[in-house]
């Protein structure tokens, strides 16, 4: 290999990491996306290249491009700390990242189909958690279980709670909706995902309908489950309902919660 195949790796590498940058919108982008396919040496290198920066090859398509993931060691990665300021918000803007993983991906052979395309909206996602919020507390009701878990140990019950104990809308002063509402922190998980490569908001929808790239549906099955797992654990929360996130939308919330669901967490780029 020589020094003009290290620069395409390295470049290639670069344009993956562009916000906007699709083989579509450069010539150069898709060069390089053909020449990966077709230079098992190349796309070799490709993979030693990312691994240099601590980033790994997720996949290649032609769509999106390079589709990179980041290890724990990069300093390319970004957690829910930077996204998230408002401490108090940070639990609820995973809960709605793993709301809407679950909704535009309901089925596991999803994951796995290329045309597949998951659609979503704000309301939906606040929907969605507000009815697994709901089943939650009134199985607590109805078993008689204490109101509150101990101190230091929040766990999946006070999330649920904490959840419906914000307002859906609501308006301030100014006639704004409030920024800690529910519908608020779903909107701004949706904006980050689209700031970042994940999705697009159709165009004149009366609705705010996002739909989904190929990049979201591959770090989805590839790493953000394990990811937002660990987001959740840092922040108190040991435990998240499989079979809820795991069902269809129209299916009845299960009563009991199990283990782990998927959310975007690690390198934002598309």
């Amino acid at each position: 290999m020589t020094n003009d195949d290290v620069a395409d790796a390295t470049r290639m590498i670069a344009m993956a990491l562009g916000r906007g940058r699709v083989p579509a919108r450069s010539s150069e982008y898709a060069r390089l996306v053909q020449r990966y396919h077709r230079d098992p040496d190349y796309a070799r290198m490709v993979h030693m290249a990312a691994k240099g920066f601590d980033l790994t090859v997720l996949g290649v398509d032609h769509r999106s491009g390079l589709i990179l993931g980041t290890t724990a060691e990069s300093s390319l990665s970004l957690s829910v700390t930077e996204l998230v300021p408002n401490t108090g918000d940070r639990p609820l803007y995973l809960l709605a990242q793993l709301a809407i993983a679950t909704l535009t991906f309901p089925r596991p052979q999803d994951l796995d189909d290329d045309e597949f395309v998951g659609r979503v909206t704000v309301s939906a996602v606040d929907d969605y958690v507000r009815e697994h919020a709901l089943a939650i507390e009134q199985r607590i009701n109805a078993a008689g279980e204490d109101q509150d878990p101990p101190t230091g140990q929040p766990g999946l019950e006070a999330l649920w709670r904490a959840y419906l104990r914000r307002s859906a809308t609501g308006r301030t002063k100014g006639d704004n909706e409030p920024f800690g509402s529910s519908r608020k922190i779903v909107e701004r998980a949706l904006k980050h995902l689209v700031d970042y490569g994940f999705m697009h908001k159709v165009p004149g929808d009366g609705e705010g309908t996002y739909v989904t790239h190929v990049k979201y549906r591959v770090q989805i099955r590839e790493l953000a489950a394990g990811e937002m797992l660990k987001e959740l654990a840092a922040l108190g929360i040991s435990r998240l309902p499989s079979s809820d996130l795991g069902r269809k939308t129209g299916d009845p919330a299960p009563p009991t919660p199990g283990a782990p669901g998927p959310t975007p967490a690690a390198t934002l780029a598309d």
